[in-house]
């Protein structure tokens, strides 16, 4: 028979795994930020080196036509039903087309471009790149963080929009950072959990009586 309070427990148990799987969602500190833009670096410097830099808009005009191209492919509309922000019958009336839009900023890799989760701004001098629009788009469709489910569908848009080859080598710049961007790990059963916990009560409790 399951106890109510073993119930609530697990529940909490599951509430922090998923947390731990994507950390910087929910509100928490987007904590893995820093290892994400460096992988990001890497990624456009080896992708440089390859004779394959990340192709660039010579005008907003061209920006905002990639990303209306992005908007009217499945990936989108996929990625944005995945993100578990709208229900499927309501897909494609609601999802987001955010407004692309060009402001001269300070130069710097940090302000390439950003998003309030509606609008997209371009860096008129250092975002005005393909991968800069797909990473600030990504965080549109639902993940305002760096954690595991933006890289997932950032490598997925990668894939989509820029090519296999850009995609590899964003992966394996993320997993030289030691971030995760594929299936999060499941939770246990709850059995398998209740097991868990009591081998640890049993363990304690040896550990009590052997003082």
């Amino acid at each position: 028979m399951v106890k109510i309070a073993d119930s609530s427990l697990y529940n909490l148990y599951c509430i922090k795994h998923a947390q731990k799987q994507n950390r910087g969602a929910k509100g928490t500190t987007d904590s893995e930020r820093k290892k994400c833009y460096r992988s990001e670096w890497a990624f456009q410097s080896a992708m440089e080196l390859k004779g394959n830099p990340i192709p660039t808009f010579a005008n907003l005009s061209e920006a905002q036509k990639f990303a209306k191209k992005i908007y009217k492919s499945k990936t989108w509309y996929k990625l944005f039903a995945e993100s578990g922000e709208q229900d499927f019958m309501n897909l494609f009336l609601s999802a987001r087309k955010p407004e692309v839009q060009l402001k001269a900023r300070s130069t710097g890799r940090g302000t390439s471009g950003f998003t309030n989760g509606h609008s997209v701004t371009l860096d008129a001098k250092c975002g005005m790149d393909a991968y800069t629009l797909i990473h600030e788009l990504t965080h549109c469709l639902g993940h305002m963080h760096h954690g595991r489910s933006f890289r997932k569908a950032l490598v997925r848009m990668v894939g989509t929009f820029l090519g296999a080859e850009y995609k590899k080598e964003l992966k394996a710049q993320f997993k030289k950072n030691k971030l995760n961007c594929g299936e999060a790990r499941k939770p246990m059963s709850f059995e398998n959990w209740v097991a868990s916990r009591n081998r640890m009560k049993e363990m304690r409790n040896k550990l009590e009586n052997g003082k």
